[in-house]
């Protein structure tokens, strides 16, 4: 229990992940290793009095659970006789915060990859950082335009980003609550409705590389994951990529239609690729396009033959261009699922404590090895990710 307090006490990214499908791998019969999540039934209006019953049409995403983080350290027992520190304050300092410690911020840099490889949403320059902050009330306002419940949302930021707001920047913050500042490391304050973190577990991207042109092969490709493209031979398509097709834009969820001058549907790459240039090529990425005439219509047109790709929307030269990619995350958008794992009776002794809140688990076993007279300590955790709503509750903040 303490370490798995110390644990969730130091997560940032990890906090903003949904944690409600943790019961359906706690299930009597073994679920495996992913479960399918449906999302609800989306609904049009009929107009008149007339009875015009729709389709159950359901859509539904992947959870896995196939992270597995272990911390583990042994020693002999003649170290443990004359150099082992007696007090529990002493064993605190020393082994179980750094253990945590180790395991939170593995858990935190995970989720960050996972988040900013599947969100479609972007704003700014990949390999620049923003140097006002219109780049970041642009993100509420793609997520109100995505309708995306209220609620908790957060935006984590390199310290190079943060260093080029400039030195105006305690104006530009409200300060963060006592509890958020007291433990949660790198919080700033809040902004456009965003709590804001500097955080050294976002990643550093490296775009594809496109020779040309990059475009649709086949119009009217609707309600998948992948998209028949032309291409040149040698062409990369790095997972995270983002990119947006000509003429396909996006609509509120609710309305179907766009308030205001008409902006581009983004989608992020899910699988890499290295183009053929034969035009059979698959693309995959998130979210799936479904046009006029769906419940799930989030966007204005499918794509016509031959509409062209954009690279990274925004960056002007993006072939190869290397950047950080900041977050803007509510819990709408991603899932974190936790499972407890089997704890062991023949050893000196063991446990296992689980976060009833996010589901986060820890498993800890002590045991001697009687070959070489060490006694070993190992702590262990599972869990897993999938992408829920992140087209609407999810943007992404290009940066240097």
């Amino acid at each position: 229990m303490e370490i798995l307090r110390l644990l969730l006490n130091k997560l940032v990214v990890a906090e903003y992940f949904n944690r409600a499908w943790e019961k359906d791998f706690k299930k009597e019969f073994a679920p495996g290793s992913q479960i399918q999540v449906k999302f609800p039934q989306r609904f049009t209006t009929a107009d008149g009095m007339g009875y015009a019953p729709q389709g159950i049409n359901r859509v539904s995403t992947q959870i896995s659970l196939d992270q597995w983080i272990q911390v583990a350290f042994e020693w002999d027992d003649y170290e443990a006789a004359v150099k082992l520190e007696r007090s529990e304050e002493e064993l605190r300092e020393n082994y179980l915060e750094p253990a945590a410690a180790a395991m939170s911020q593995e858990w935190d840099s995970r989720c960050a990859k996972f988040a900013y490889q599947n969100t479609s949403n972007v704003f700014g320059i990949l390999g620049t950082d923003p140097t006002s902050v219109t780049t970041y009330y642009k993100l509420r306002q793609r997520l109100l335009e995505k309708a995306c419940p209220p609620g908790k949302r957060c935006c984590l930021i390199s310290s190079s980003m943060m260093q080029s707001l400039g030195s105006n920047i305690t104006t530009i913050f409200h300060p963060a609550d006592e509890i958020t500042a007291s433990w949660k490391e790198g919080a700033i304050g809040e902004l456009a409705g965003f709590m804001f973190f500097e955080s050294n577990s976002l990643y550093s991207h490296t775009a594809g590389t496109w020779a040309s042109t990059v475009s649709v092969n086949g119009a009217n490709q609707s309600g998948t994951t992948s998209l028949i493209i032309n291409n040149t031979s040698g062409d990369t398509f790095n997972v995270g990529d983002k990119f947006s097709i000509a003429n396909v834009n996006q609509v509120n969820p609710m309305t179907r239609r766009f308030p205001g001058p008409k902006a581009v549907q983004m989608f992020t790459v899910t699988q890499a690729l290295t183009g053929t240039g034969a035009g059979t090529d698959v693309l995959n990425f998130l979210p799936a396009i479904y046009g006029p005439g769906s419940q799930y219509q989030n966007v204005d047109a499918l794509p016509a033959n031959a509409a062209a790709l954009t690279l990274w929307p925004g960056t002007g030269s993006p072939n190869g261009a290397v950047g950080t990619v900041g977050l803007a995350l509510s819990r709408y958008a991603h899932a974190f699922v936790g499972a407890k794992l089997y704890v062991p009776k023949a050893v000196e002794d063991s446990g296992a404590a689980q976060d009833p809140d996010t589901g986060m688990s820890v498993r800890k076993v002590k045991a001697w090895d009687p070959v070489r007279s060490v006694q070993i300590q190992r702590m262990d955790s599972l869990g897993g990710f999938g992408a829920l709503y992140q087209d609407n509750g999810a943007v992404c903040v290009a940066g240097a």
